[in-house]
């Protein structure tokens, strides 16, 4: 029996971990069921929930985001500042990776300031790699001397050294980001988005500079780290953020999530600060939804140097590049990536990865999959290649050297730019044929490399941008490669679901994943096959291919698309946006 002490102990308890919690600048989602309907085989889910489900580092309800963590919905970026935790593990050096004393400090003066770009240091030996691929030779990016003072830094690049911690599930990071300001006006402090934060304990904060000098003006909260400046960065000047951290890797439930671990993978995607898109003088960071995407990317240069605390035994690692060994390095095992003109690097280590390759006309396909789905894994690799061709010659090339595929524990298919992930349950139900959710989702997958990748948009304001393009591209691959079998991919992989709803839905306007998925997917393929038949099969294919050429490297919008559309033909179809969209 508990006497009244006892009682009144546990109230007090009680009242200061609600408080402690509500208090907390961080999201978690934990007590959210997903709502990804897995009502029949064919339902057929290609948008990964970004909703963490409980983990040992979660609190057991909801936490809400403060909204002054938004800077867009505040003057300026001032605020409290947050004081950074001490280290508590080393952070890997850059030095033998990229010279970060080669960047000079931006000056107190409003003066244009030219930033360098990086240079790798050489390569080692195919032996030295662990990942099980051919090793390509590392080099650097052209010399930019003679460029004019400011101009040499046309995109955000980041440098980042990891040390993963396979079997602890953590990894160490030293980050550097070189963002120049090509916004047109002076900036007084950067927005950087923090995914892993929205996972409370994950994200743990260690060192932050700004220019080489070490700065504690700044917020964290949710998926917002706020930085300011002490002197604005003007329009032409480059800022260099320097960013220690760790990351406590989540457990990643087998229903949804794609960030974190499971029992035989460690999936790193949006795992680092990155600088999100401003356009208009607003940082486009919008708030993640139970369902679909809501991050935006701007084209960034990446150059990457992963070592493992247990270099004897690492993991195959798979990634957005070619990886190239590093001899000399701090650690051992290190290896080097460069990507160049990308939305974002990816990467998913397992001990158990198998490897096969295929090549598309010079792009090189890399296959990782699990043990027992070589069959599967065949077909896989085999669509990817086709769709690579069938999308180069229909839409325009495919704008990097590799594109890697990864079976993974979790769950549908999630795109990345340069790399893309399939669900096991694909590869289990494989029947041998291409009439199954493995080809159909490989597909789309790999037509998220040109509506995602190379043409990007708001994903969380106008999805079907991207979503309704790779599902019809789906249609188009079909037509091109297995035409008798067009029939049947409306009948599977669209019209089993009834789809109905507003194309250009944003992902906050549904209530339910599969509506969502219904309207914005599938009713957006209806849209554009309708659209397709209303000026005619020349005129369709002519303007997607002018809409990829003309939108390559930009974040497109509903505005990009229909003033494109215009310069191709003057069909009135006025009856079809009133039909399919809310918005126009």
């Amino acid at each position: 029996m508990k006497t009244p002490g006892r009682l009144l102990f546990i109230v007090i308890l009680l009242v200061v971990c609600l408080a402690c919690l509500s208090a907390c600048g961080t999201v978690s989602l934990a007590s959210i069921t997903s709502t990804d309907p897995l009502s029949t085989p064919a339902y057929i889910l290609v948008t990964a929930n970004p909703q963490p489900s409980n983990t040992p580092f979660q609190p057991s309800r909801p936490i809400d985001l403060p909204l002054t963590a938004n800077p867009n919905q505040v003057p300026g970026l001032a605020g409290p500042t947050d004081t950074a935790a001490p280290a508590a593990t080393e952070i890997p050096s850059q030095t033998a990776f990229a010279s970060a004393t080669d960047f000079p400090t931006r000056p107190p003066q409003a003066t244009d300031t030219p930033l360098p770009t990086f240079t790798l240091v050489a390569s080692g030996t195919p032996a030295d790699s662990p990942t099980g691929l051919p090793v390509k030779t590392a080099t650097s990016l052209p010399p930019t001397a003679a460029l004019p003072p400011g101009a040499n830094l046309i995109r955000p690049q980041y440098v980042i050294s990891a040390l993963m911690n396979y079997s602890g599930h953590k990894v160490t990071v030293s980050e550097t980001v070189l963002y120049p300001n090509r916004t047109g006006a002076a900036l007084s402090g950067i927005a950087l988005a923090v995914n892993p934060n929205l996972w409370n304990g994950v994200f743990i904060l260690q060192t932050l500079e700004v220019d080489d000098q070490a700065s504690t003006s700044y917020t964290l909260a949710g998926q917002w780290l706020n930085v300011n400046l002490d002197t604005p960065l003007q329009a032409g000047q480059a800022v260099k953020i320097g960013i220690g951290y760790q990351l406590n890797l989540p457990y990643s439930a087998a229903k949804m999530e794609n960030f974190g671990y499971t029992a035989r993978q460690t999936n790193l995607i949006d795992w680092y600060p990155f600088v999100p898109p401003n356009i208009s003088g607003k940082w486009i960071l919008p708030d993640p939804y139970p369902y679909g995407e809501n991050l935006v990317y701007d084209k960034s240069d990446f150059r990457i140097s992963l070592s493992f605390s247990d270099p004897a035994n690492p993991p195959v690692v798979a990634a957005s590049a070619p990886a190239s060994s590093q001899n000399g390095a701090r650690f051992a095992n290190q290896i080097v990536y460069a990507l160049d003109n990308a939305r974002n690097f990816t990467l998913s280590a397992s001990t158990e990865y198998q490897v096969s390759t295929a090549d598309a006309n010079g792009v090189s396909i890399v296959n990782y999959y699990f043990p027992g789905d070589g069959g599967a894994a065949a077909r896989v690799l085999d669509m990817t290649r086709l769709a690579v061709l069938t999308y180069t010659n229909e839409f325009g090339p495919y704008p990097h050297q590799m594109l890697t595929v990864c079976e993974t524990d979790l769950n549908d298919g999630l795109e990345t730019d340069g790399l893309y992930f399939l669900a096991s349950t694909f590869y289990r139900a494989y029947d041998g044929t291409v009439r199954n959710n493995l080809s159909t989702i490989a597909v789309h997958e790999t037509a998220h490399q040109w509506w995602y990748g190379a043409v990007a948009n708001n994903q969380a304001v106008e999805p079907w941008l991207d979503e309704a393009m790779a599902t019809y591209s789906e249609r188009i691959f079909w037509g091109d490669n297995y035409p008798d079998l067009v029939t049947w991919w409306w009948a599977f992989r669209v019209d089993s679901k009834n789809p109905s709803g507003w194309v250009d839905s944003r992902v906050y306007d549904t209530s339910t994943f599969s509506q969502y998925v219904n309207a914005v997917y599938f009713n957006g393929a209806h849209f554009l096959d309708a659209l397709r038949v209303r000026i005619g099969d020349k005129v369709f294919l002519a303007f997607l291919h002018d809409y990829f050429a003309r939108e390559n490297g930009r974040i497109s919008s509903a505005n990009d698309f229909f003033s494109i559309l215009d310069l191709h033909t003057n069909t009135d179809i006025s009856d079809l946006l009133k039909k399919y969209f809310y918005y126009r």
